[in-house]
């Protein structure tokens, strides 16, 4: 799981003190929200250093890939940014990060809304893999027999080995059950 250095484009923007953006990493929200924040502009870094190696370490927890490195386009560069880099290992942080990774695991909502009824939850097994299971009962009610044929192994739902999967095996499993739901 471990990796070595690493270098990621960022930003270094004055905020409430210095926020650190990773555009390119976190696409979603990356140009308004930084990954982590400092007083000054070296404890921002510093600060960014041991998150990004978090935030990575976790990727490679989840089984996924290493995100890509790509660098921000200067012309998305505007005056109140100053680009940067940061680099960041595994080992500087290895045993932090350790300890948090034992507990590490994924919510997993409906057609991804977090204020869905519907929720799983997901924890690492001993083999590396994902168990995920419906977190506390589907708020529909139906006969347990009914969600076994469904699910034979419900409250688990699948074991996976990434995240899109266990969230493509809870959102089938919801919709199925909304249908029978809708049958009866």
């Amino acid at each position: 799981m471990a990796f070595g250095n690493v270098v990621y484009p960022a930003f270094i923007k004055q905020e409430e003190g210095f926020g650190i953006h990773f555009p390119k990493l976190l696409s979603k929200y990356g140009w308004e929200t930084p990954l982590s924040y400092g007083p000054t502009k070296k404890e921002a870094i510093q600060n960014a250093k041991k998150t990004l190696a978090y935030l990575l370490a976790g990727a490679l927890y989840d089984n996924e890939d290493l995100p890509s490195q790509a660098h921000i386009p200067a012309t998305l560069v505007t005056e109140e940014m100053e680009l940067i880099f940061i680099k960041t290992s595994y080992s500087d942080y290895a045993k932090e990060i350790e300890e948090h990774l034992h507990f590490r695991h994924w919510h997993i909502y409906f057609n991804r809304d977090e204020k869905s009824d519907f929720q799983a939850v997901a924890y690492k097994n001993r083999q590396g893999l994902w168990d995920a299971k419906v977190d506390g009962d589907l708020p529909i009610e139906m006969a347990q027999e009914k969600l076994i044929q469904l699910c034979p192994t419900y409250p688990v739902i699948c074991t996976v080995r990434r995240r899109d999967e266990a969230e493509e095996a809870f959102d089938n499993l919801v919709l199925r059950v909304k249908k029978i739901k809708k049958q009866l």
